[in-house]
């Protein structure tokens, strides 16, 4: 498998591998073989308070000092990224959060920009993040703009049998044709995403 810089902001890294569980997935060995790493912006939270990391975590978790210092944050990305040129991805959850910690949301703009041209362009690592709307909205655009692709994950306004249709649709991908229409999807545990026919 490639490597993988994980990116959290919005909970711990051991959080994280408890949602991969429940979803069938049992992503410790990528840990163990380095293919996969967190960088924790989320425990800054919680000094202060007796928390140990899981032992086997320590090799695999990079804690970031202060994430509401976007440039530190992506300094660490950038070093990151040399030990994992053109053979990985770096996973963002969420931008959202970012932009609710750091003080000019601005400067985490330009930071993004910066970050496209040297780890897309140069590194040939893909920066996947997800952004929620309805929160800043007004930075959306821009951020859309100087993203490759956006994909757009929905429940369907109309309720079948009583429950929530979630559905995806791949609004843009610069460079590649695709189809831009609402597919219906389920997560399957141990699959995946699997598209409901």
């Amino acid at each position: 498998g490639e490597n993988v810089l994980f990116v959290l902001l919005e909970d711990l890294p051991f959080s994280r591998i408890l949602s991969f569980d429940a979803l069938g997935f049992d992503i410790r060995r990528y840990l163990e073989e380095g293919k996969l790493k967190f960088l924790d912006c989320f425990s800054y939270r919680l000094r202060g308070f007796d928390i140990e990391m899981e032992p086997y975590l320590k090799e695999s978790v990079i804690e970031s000092e202060d994430p509401r210092n976007p440039e530190s944050v992506w300094e660490e990305i950038f070093n990151r990224a040399k030990e994992i040129k053109g053979r990985g991805a770096i996973l963002i959850d969420s931008m959202t959060e970012f932009l609710t910690i750091v003080p000019d949301a601005s400067v985490l703009l330009n930071l993004m920009k910066t970050a496209k041209a040297l780890l897309c362009r140069y590194y040939k690592i893909p920066i996947i993040y997800s952004f929620h709307f309805g929160f800043y909205d007004d930075f959306r655009f821009q951020i859309e703009v100087f993203s490759d692709g956006v994909i757009d994950l929905r429940f369907n306004p109309e309720v079948v049998n009583n429950a929530l249709v979630k559905q995806i649709r791949v609004r843009r991908m610069s460079g590649s044709k695709h189809r831009t229409e609402w597919l219906t999807f389920e997560v399957e545990s141990g699959k995946g995403i699997v598209l409901v026919r």
